[in-house]
């Protein structure tokens, strides 16, 4: 190991230790490992961050993140939920708890992102919930766990990132992301329903909803489902690609939101844009200084060594695989998503191909792991924001998780080893 990459790995965790801001500690080791090992000039450092975040592709990313926002303060999320309700809610026993994880889903085709989907659907459905009788603890539970389907149904801010750093086809990311999601969703219910029974809680009951109910929620949340068909529908269809499909979301969900359901105003619209931005510097951050110390990683032959040592080792498919699925849930307790994504891809997706694993196949399996991270202990960024408007206690929210996290493992495993379950969309 050369003294530039010890350094660069000292400075990286010993800032995090210090709890130094994760985008300061990426950029701050990288530019000490240039300074220690004398291997480029300091001008390498602003050349790979502005060039990481002058992409076509990854101009999705705020536009993305500007229609969710829009979609958010517009009224579509109510819309899905009361939809969610009328389908699921009342036809049994814990049906908020599907509805919560089935609104969440709905939300995460249009908003792309785990802590808008826990904020929006999470922070709606938990008032109801409580009032209904739900534990407390359960209720910030499933929200958290529901918002982490933000990050795999497209479009997935996450997805973006992964295929820009590995030359993947975003639509093809979506595309797999999706079929994964919607499973990801039916485990998440079942893992609720296995909970919800181990509680001694009398749940209140309300008469089903008729097919004229149901036929009304939908017609009310049709323009908003409408969203991720159109999206999905014009990028594999070739009518446009992966940004132009996040210009004509914010397009459309600004008509939908201000001039159909009339629920959104100026000053909302520019509350939007407001919290778009200050997300967007917080992504656009972390991606160019993702992809500036990564970029070390390659100069210091870091991929070349792992692969080197996975041959040598003889540990096969099997166990390339059960260790990148180790790495990946350690990294996605500790940090946040965007980071890890930019730092470990291009160096596991090498070593993937050596083993007949696709970039998309790894790429589906980096996304799900990643965002099963955002509910695990001890920082999983949806159980804090589900904290927040819950006001619970962080470990009694850890301990109502614990069915999802073996639903979410069992799902895991079979991303990693049943690819034809999700592969088959893109063949």
């Amino acid at each position: 190991m050369s003294p530039a990459l010890i350094v660069l790995l000292v400075v990286f965790f010993g800032l995090m230790a210090l709890s130094v801001p994760i985008a300061y500690c990426i950029g701050l080791g990288g530019m000490a490992a240039l300074l220690v090992g004398d291997i480029l000039p300091m001008q390498i450092f602003a050349q790979k961050t502005l060039g990481a975040v002058d992409s076509f592709t990854v101009l999705a990313v705020p536009f993305f993140i500007i229609s969710g926002e829009i979609m958010l303060k517009g009224g579509i999320a109510r819309r899905l939920i009361a939809l969610a309700d009328a389908l699921v809610g009342r036809r049994a026993k814990g049906g908020m708890a599907y509805v919560t994880m089935l609104a969440s889903a709905m939300f995460g085709a249009i908003s792309g992102s785990a802590v808008a989907t826990t904020t929006a659907i999470g922070g709606m459905m938990y008032p109801e919930m409580v009032r209904k009788n739900y534990s407390k603890p359960f209720a910030a539970a499933i929200g958290a766990t529901g918002g982490s389907l933000g990050i795999l149904i497209p479009p997935s801010i996450a997805a973006i990132i992964y295929g820009t750093s590995t030359n993947t086809s975003v639509g093809d990311l979506f595309m797999v992301g999706a079929v994964v999601g919607v499973i990801a969703c039916v485990f998440y219910c079942l893992a609720a329903k296995v909970e919800l029974n181990s509680e001694d809680i009398q749940l209140g009951s309300e008469p089903q909803s008729g097919i004229k109910e149901i036929i009304k929620t939908f017609k009310d949340a049709f323009l908003g489902l409408l969203a991720p068909v159109i999206i999905l529908g014009g990028i594999y269809g070739g009518i446009f690609t992966p940004t132009e499909a996040a210009v004509v979301a914010i397009v459309y969900s600004f008509i939908v939101c201000k001039f159909i359901y009339k629920e959104l105003s100026m000053k909302q619209f520019k509350e939007a844009l407001v919290t778009s931005a200050i997300t967007t510097g917080m992504v656009e951050l972390l991606l160019g200084v993702a992809t500036f110390f990564s970029y070390i990683l390659s100069i210091e032959k870091v991929s070349t060594t792992i692969n080197n040592a996975v041959s040598s080792g003889e540990i096969g498919k099997t166990g390339f695989l059960l260790l990148s699925i180790a790495i990946l849930v350690i990294l996605g307790m500790l940090m946040e998503t965007i980071p890890i994504i930019v730092l470990v891809a291009p160096i596991l997706v090498p070593v993937a191909a050596t083993f007949g694993i696709s970039s998309l196949q790894f790429g589906v399996l980096t996304v799900f792991t990643l965002s099963f991270g955002l509910f695990t202990p001890p920082f999983g960024m949806d159980v804090f924001v589900s904290t927040s408007y819950s006001q619970q206690p962080v470990m009694s929210v850890f301990k109502k998780c614990r069915w999802f996290f073996v639903f979410g493992v069992v799902l895991i495993l079979i991303v990693a080893f049943v690819p034809g379950l999700y592969m088959w969309i893109v063949r």
